[in-house]
């Protein structure tokens, strides 16, 4: 907190002065959600200060309206009327959030138009630039550019909102001289853009492309003449049978090739090419990655926290390398050996228990407690505890260096649970009672987050203060995100009586399978994100002060 400092001036033979030189706190104004007539959805950087509304392409983007906007604190000022109609087809909406400091804010909108254009016998796909206006194809030596046939054609808002000049029943279907350039006006909603295309020799009627290998799959991409015979043959280095791509694995778009091979071994050198008709691209090599295993999967090596009686989850003598380091982490932190966290207010939230196992010597248990009406939630991550808020919540650094890319998550978990008995904050947009059940949740995600951006460390570059909401991160739609998966345990366990007692629960292990979706093919991760909590919205201080999630025997599937 700032020093507050207050000087009083006496001035001899005149009336007393007093100076009040009192510095204003530091409150960064965010806008938390802003509702939009007709958007696909907004996007709020907070970094750069930029909200981007997201429209369909048949929306008039000099009528948006901004229906409510929702700040984080009540004593923000917007200089500019945030709520009503807008014109954003040219500038961006640019104003001034105010509480003591100004801070410069700007909204765009961005209509997400589907733009193709193909031509009959092209090589490869189409290149479309819609800054520069530009369409180039790609056709073989023997082709008469004088008569280009053209397949299909759209560059502006569907539903007969655009007027092409010439019109597109003289172009789709017909044999256009491109030659030369060939230009297109296009007008949707007041205003003409001027496209350009342009038609290209290459010598070779096919070419590989980029070679995407990962554990046991891999990519290959190949351009060639759109309806001719294209595929790809494969085998293993050294052996001397070639492998025919199966047509239904090979996804095809205009004369770019995309073919998806599967059943690969892991770190293995193999061969492949790509043909179009009789032309044949030259052999090139790859390697698949490693089927790398989470260290410490199953959790066996453990040891207490010097001159503590809790674990951690790591055992720098347990012999075993992937062991012998912190990987996993928890919320009772490493004590006199490092940041202290629950442990140090006498609450143990993840422990082992000895007597309930799948696999080992032991399972981990995290067990949700409370302390004076606070919840604290039972979990196990991937990362390091970075230490407590006082006693309103804590800090975590997430992720841990990482570059395989996995398809799934299997673990074995038990869950016991209750109605909520306690609830101090919710996420925007929902609601919880004590009539709801608490539930537990296991996220999974790999991606490309820079320790710098998202102000954790090197090795675990998210930080996450559960008091700011603004730190939080969504795995889901995160840019930095390149797959995740998630998994929300319930009480489906419960037996009810009278629909409001719980009498029974049936504690069995569970064996969930998470699997991973990927936002992007082409990207290598540089960590990975594993959090498990025994309640779901733990980092809300929301849950049930009883629940248990009991987790074993991790594995990557590949």
């Amino acid at each position: 907190m700032k020093k507050i400092l207050i000087y009083t001036v006496a001035l001899l033979g005149l009336a007393g002065c007093i100076t009040n030189d009192i510095p204003y706190p530091v409150i960064e104004p965010n806008i938390v959600s802003l509702d939009v007539e007709g958007s696909k959805n907004v996007d709020i950087d907070y970094n750069s200060r930029i909200i981007t509304i997201h429209m369909t392409e048949t929306f008039d983007l000099r009528s948006v309206e901004i229906k409510s906007v929702e700040f984080d604190n009540p004593l923000v000022t917007s200089s500019v009327q945030l709520t009503g109609t807008h014109d954003l087809s040219e500038n961006p909406l640019a104003f001034t959030l105010t509480v003591y400091d100004e801070y410069e804010w700007k909204i765009v909108a961005q209509r997400d138009v589907e733009r193709y254009f193909t031509i009959k016998g092209q090589v490869g796909s189409t290149a479309i630039d819609p800054v520069n206006r530009r369409v180039v194809i790609s056709v073989g030596k023997t082709a008469d550019l004088q008569n280009i046939e053209v397949t299909t054609a759209k560059l502006g808002p569907k539903d007969g909102l655009t007027v092409y000049s010439p019109d597109l029943s003289e172009i789709v279907g017909a044999k256009v001289d491109m030659s030369d350039v060939f230009t297109i006006d296009v007008t949707a909603f007041g205003e003409t853009e001027t496209w350009s295309v342009y038609v290209e020799v290459v010598e070779s009627s096919v070419s590989l492309g980029n070679i995407n290998p990962w554990a046991t799959e891999v990519y290959v991409h190949s351009t060639g003449i759109a309806g001719m015979e294209n595929g790809f043959q494969y085998r293993r280095s050294g052996d001397d049978t070639w492998v025919d791509v199966p047509e239904s694995d090979i996804v095809a778009d205009g004369g770019s090739f995309t073919a998806h091979i599967t059943g690969l071994e892991p770190e293995t050198v193999y061969e492949v090419l790509a043909y179009c008709g009789n032309d044949r691209t030259d052999v090139q090599e790859f390697t698949t990655g490693a089927a790398t295993q989470l260290p410490n999967s199953s959790l066996e090596h453990v040891s207490k926290v010097a001159g503590s009686n809790y674990y951690k989850f790591y055992d720098p003598n347990c012999g075993f390398e992937d062991g012998s380091y912190m990987f996993w982490g928890s919320g009772n932190g490493e004590g006199s050996e490092g940041i202290k966290g629950s442990a140090s207010m006498g609450i143990i939230i993840t422990t082992i228990d000895t007597s309930d196992k799948i696999d080992g010597n032991h399972s981990v248990c995290a067990q949700t407690s409370q302390t004076a009406g606070m919840l604290a939630a039972g979990n196990l991550f991937a990362g390091q505890f970075a230490g407590l808020v006082g006693t309103e919540g804590g800090k975590v650094n997430f992720g841990r260096p990482w570059s395989t890319r996995p398809k799934a998550l299997k673990v074995y978990c038990k869950y016991t649970t209750g109605k909520m008995d306690i609830i101090n904050r919710m996420p925007i947009g929902e609601t919880l009672t004590k009539d709801d059940y608490d539930q537990a949740q296991i996220k999974i995600a790999i991606g490309t987050w820079n320790y710098r951006e998202y102000g954790g460390t090197p090795e675990s570059p998210v930080h996450i203060n559960t008091t700011d909401e603004k730190t939080f991160v969504d795995f889901f739609t995160d840019k930095s995100t390149i797959a995740n998966g998630d998994l929300v345990i319930s009480h489906e366990g419960y037996m009810v009586n009278k629909g409001n007692m719980v009498v029974e629960q049936t504690d069995k292990w569970i064996e969930y399978t998470i699997p991973l979706e990927y936002h992007v093919l082409d990207e290598i991760p540089t960590h990975i994100v594993i959090s498990c909590a025994a309640s779901r919205y733990g980092d809300y201080f929301s849950g049930c002060s009883k629940s248990k999630l009991w987790l074993d025997a991790f594995e990557l599937i590949y």
